[in-house]
């Protein structure tokens, strides 16, 4: 016998007509008869149609399956893989899988395999090695792609129509907009970065200075023996530095020398993450990297419900060090403006 979960549904289970008394019947008795059980059978077989058309419509929906990638075990793409998964979990109930490129073998081939064969809805890369794996190694046509945590996505994955994520890029205007409200009393940055790196992020910052009356100098190198002669010819045309992400220019051990030596000269520096501000910098640009993530997992749902998927500026915090600022003699505003904010 089938079990109980198995049976067709069926009313004649659960509800029998009620018997008329026994004995002689008049015609009209048995004419009411016959037209009680029509009517009765008429709605028994119209609750037996109703009743498993309304359970089959409250039945949970598919859960949402996911897939997180993550390009390296550092504490940033972990932070912002958790606010991926958070997002995605509270948000729609989801599965969600994380996976490590470092643990793939053959180039990736057994990762793309497992992640084709398991029917994910999407696949989030975090990091840009991720990002170029899943838009190289996997089809878009299978599953959502998105990306985060991605300096430059164009670099890594190209600029097709299907690119969709976050990346670690803040719009250059908002940055010169930023300084002069954090710093007012700066007029003319310099900018220190190597032109083989940054030369469209140098063009498009002049563009914008030059249109909000902005002085900007460009310091210009091409390997970190070159930066203290830079410094040299243009501390005094500058009144505040700029650092921007740059490989030749950035390293710990020079992000402490350049911020030292611009105190020295009450320079204040602008730089871009926690490490510059609690170096000295005056201002900091800084990421909340499992907020990142949740911006990310907010994005892959919209797009997801049927929202064109493009890629979209990161949510970011800047920080006013008002310690370095008094030390400086410049003023900081009591109330600033979001993202403008005192930092910790």
């Amino acid at each position: 016998m089938p079990s109980p979960d198995n049976r067709r549904f069926s009313i004649f289970r659960y509800f029998r007509p009620p018997a008329f008394p026994a004995g002689p019947r008049s015609l009209s008795d048995r004419g009411a008869c016959r037209a009680w059980s029509v009517t009765w059978l008429l709605l028994a077989a119209f609750l037996s149609l109703a009743i498993p058309a309304m359970s089959a419509g409250r039945e949970k929906a598919p859960t949402l399956k996911a897939a997180v990638i993550i390009s390296r075990n550092i504490r940033p793409y972990v932070d912002a893989a958790e606010g991926v998964e958070t997002s995605l979990r509270a948000n729609a109930g989801a599965d969600v899988q994380i996976f490590f490129m470092k643990n793939t073998a053959r180039g990736g081939e057994d990762l793309a395999e497992r992640l084709l064969k398991d029917g994910y809805d999407v696949w989030i890369a975090v990091g840009p090695d991720s990002a170029a794996f899943i838009w190289k190694q996997l089809p878009g046509d299978t599953a959502l792609r998105v990306y985060c945590m991605v300096l430059n996505p164009e670099k890594a994955i190209g600029d097709g129509k299907d690119v969709c994520g976050i990346s670690l890029n803040i719009d250059v205007g908002r940055q010169l907009e930023i300084i002069s409200k954090g710093l007012p009393g700066v007029a003319n940055p310099g900018i220190l970065y190597d032109p083989r790196h940054n030369s469209t992020f140098v063009r498009e910052a002049r563009e914008r200075a030059a249109f909000a009356s902005i002085g900007l100098r460009e310091l210009a190198v091409s390997s970190r023996k070159e930066i203290p002669a830079a410094l040299k010819r243009y501390w005094r045309e500058i009144d505040a530095l700029w650092l921007i992400p740059d490989r030749t220019v950035i390293s710990e051990s020079v992000v402490q020398f350049l911020i030292k030596e611009a105190l020295l000269r009450n320079i204040p520096v602008v730089g871009y993450n926690r490490f510059f501000y609690e170096s000295g910098a005056a201002l900091a640009m800084v990421f909340d990297y499992e907020e990142l993530g949740g911006q990310t997992g907010r994005l892959a749902l919209r797009a997801l419900g049927g929202e064109v998927c493009r890629s979209e500026a990161p949510g970011f915090h800047a920080w006013l060090n008002r310690n370095v600022l008094n030390k400086l003699g410049m003023e900081t505003s009591e109330a600033p403006t979001a993202p403008l904010e005192v930092g910790p």
